[in-house]
């Protein structure tokens, strides 16, 4: 079982957490885990990448066209990252729009890739609770099944990373995040 994932968005967002979070639900579930993050300005709201592979690999890097799977945490952060995005992958973008760009939509349906649009931003709004769009995303894309990342392993690794008063509103957004994939 190999995977690569490159989770990408702008600094305060949570990236950095979905990350570890993906990668400590890998790791519990006995599969080996790389990781390479980059975040520059991130405290100036600038780029961060994350990089995650999953299985049998001795460097964190990932090419062009090679990730499996592109988070993207922001919508803009999804256009600059598609490099990584190999045919046959799959993203998952924090989005308020319904589509994407035309262009866009034929690119990807000729790379035979697989893409969902979930305004995860809504979401933790709704649960009043701004900061907790990574924990939407990270529900819609637990609907997915990808390799060890289903509903229930990703969720317990939340339910262990986090601690305190903000367990239960990153777990209540979590399964928003997921039901919205099941629609």
């Amino acid at each position: 079982m190999n995977y690569q994932i490159v989770c990408a968005g702008i600094g305060g967002r949570g990236v950095l957490l979905a990350s570890t979070i993906l990668m400590e639900t890998a790791i519990r579930s006995d599969l080996h885990a790389l990781a390479s993050d980059e975040y520059g300005m991130s405290q100036r709201g600038g780029s961060v990448v994350s990089l995650i592979k999953i299985g049998d690999f001795k460097s964190p890097l990932i090419g062009r066209e090679s990730a499996d799977v592109l988070l993207a945490f922001e919508e803009s952060e999804f256009f600059r990252n598609l490099q990584f995005l190999k045919r046959g992958g799959i993203t998952v973008i924090n989005s308020h729009n319904d589509s994407l760009p035309g262009p866009v939509q034929d690119l990807l349906r000729a790379r035979n890739v697989g893409y969902y649009l979930v305004d995860a931003d809504g979401i933790a709004m709704a649960a009043h609770t701004v900061q907790a769009s990574n924990m939407a995303l990270l529900g819609f894309f637990s609907h997915l099944g990808v390799g060890p990342y289903t509903y229930q392993n990703v969720r317990d690794t939340i339910k262990e990373r986090k601690s305190g008063k903000f367990v239960e509103k990153n777990l209540e957004v979590f399964d928003t995040g997921y039901g919205r994939a099941k629609k």
